[in-house]
């Protein structure tokens, strides 16, 4: 049996359940703000918390009448004020930087909810007066945390009044997630094919449009966590104009360290698929590997869960096949430690 103290491979497969739970918590909590006052939204959050506003910002923002801004940081935006709202996420409640941003926006006026299992972003959010909506605390690390995290963002904006219908699309995703999940539990899964050929590999995770970034992202930073390894992403077309001219160094490391996966939806513009052909042709065959990853659902909500998904397992896969505990990220518990000035060695 793989080596997963804290239970992320459980975790993992109970997403569809732990979205259908946030999607019901969040329409019990206390009075959200009036969108008549609200002029623009801000999502602050870092690491596997911070994720869920890139999703709010794919999926939610394009259909909304004000706009979204993402901060992954210290810094509080200048124009955030009384017809601000403020989204703070934090799994563990006690991010250094997203408190920090928080307690700047409500010196400003701005109305602020918090998503949170806890700790002292959920006190400081209570005794400013504002909502707090729970997720469960059980979940083992904030990244398996990532549907009730980004559910619970959603249905906020659903619950002022921004995103109406935001419901519908997570039920939507999470029909899909319970398909995909038969398919991510059988033995000759395609998870397992896919962490089997990125194993000694670096791999490069490419996608398209908003919902392919997130997905992509997301990718990325489940095998950095999990599997404890190195892995980068790219965004097309943007990639077309820059990154395609860098592979003509190095062909030796090229073909032996490097891996692609490009990540599919059915909401690409038309001309990403040509560009990808284009791309499969002249760099996929000087790599170790290149791997296509169709995403479905109906809607970008569920092309973008059924992705992440299917990234979810492949980490957790690739983890296993290096004998890598999922679970314990001891650098990047190293690296709190250190900013705060408590290292004790």
């Amino acid at each position: 049996m793989p080596v997963d103290s804290q239970g992320m491979w459980e975790a993992t497969r109970a997403l569809p359940e732990q979205m259908e739970a946030a999607l019901a918590t969040v329409t019990t909590v206390c009075d959200f703000p009036n969108k008549d006052h609200i002029e623009h939204v801000v999502v602050v959050g870092m690491g596997g918390s911070g994720i869920a506003g890139d999703v709010a910002l794919a999926t939610a923002a394009p259909f909304m009448s004000i706009p979204v801004t993402i901060v992954k940081g210290y810094e509080l935006p200048s124009y955030v004020g009384k017809h601000s709202l403020v989204i703070a996420v934090s799994f563990s409640g006690n991010t250094e930087e997203t408190l920090e941003v928080v307690s700047h926006a409500i010196d400003h006026g701005a109305k602020c909810i918090a998503v949170t299992s806890g700790g002292a972003l959920a006190d400081l959010i209570r005794e400013r007066g504002g909502c707090v909506v729970e997720v469960d605390g059980s979940i083992p690390q904030p990244r398996a945390a990532f549907g009730a995290l980004s559910v619970s963002v959603l249905g906020v904006l659903d619950q002022v009044g921004l995103f109406a219908g935001a419901t519908g699309w997570v039920n939507l995703a999470i029909a899909r997630l319970k398909e995909r999940r038969q398919e991510l539990d059988a033995s000759d899964s395609i998870a397992t094919s896919i962490a089997t050929s990125l194993q000694g590999t670096i791999p490069l995770i490419v996608s398209s449009g908003p919902i392919g970034q997130v997905a992509a992202m997301r990718w990325k930073a489940q095998i950095n966590e999990n599997a404890k390894a190195p892995a980068f992403y790219s965004v097309y077309p943007e990639a077309c104009h820059n990154e395609l001219a860098g592979f003509d160094a190095y062909p030796t490391m090229l073909e032996r360290d490097l891996s692609m996966v490009i990540l599919r939806h059915d909401h690409e513009h038309p001309q990403i698929a040509r560009r990808y052909e284009y791309a499969t042709a002249k760099i996929g065959s000087r790599l170790r590997c290149c791997i296509e990853v169709p995403g479905h659902g109906v809607g970008e909500l569920a092309n973008l869960f059924d992705l992440t998904f299917v990234g979810d397992y492949v980490a957790l896969s690739l983890a296993s096949a290096l004998d890598v505990d999922p679970g314990p990220i001891a650098m990047l518990d190293g690296v709190k430690h250190f900013v705060a000035g408590t290292v004790t060695e």
